[in-house]
């Protein structure tokens, strides 16, 4: 009788261990694919922080440094004579 048991539980047991070995593979590939993603975003985050940086440093640029420059120019409408 427990011959006939075991021989019935072992092709469950059997597929149940190739269903776990498809899930893990499966869980695998997915998680390089999380990780392929998340080196991505690593990448375009230093990319948009390095051009967040450019942007602020001529932002300051302009307001420090040309906007004194700029005061002192004549405005538009009085280079065009409406003033």
């Amino acid at each position: 009788s427990s011959a006939t048991s075991y021989f019935v539980i072992t092709p469950i047991l059997v597929n149940e261990v190739h269903e776990l070995d498809e899930t893990i593979q499966s869980l695998q590939q997915r998680l390089r694919d999380a990780e392929d993603t998340l080196q991505t975003l690593v990448r375009s985050k230093a990319v948009l922080e390095h051009d967040l940086a450019v942007k602020a440093n001529s932002l300051f640029i302009d307001q420090e440094k040309c906007m004194g420059m700029r005061k002192s120019f004549p405005c538009t409408a009085r280079l065009v004579g409406y003033v």
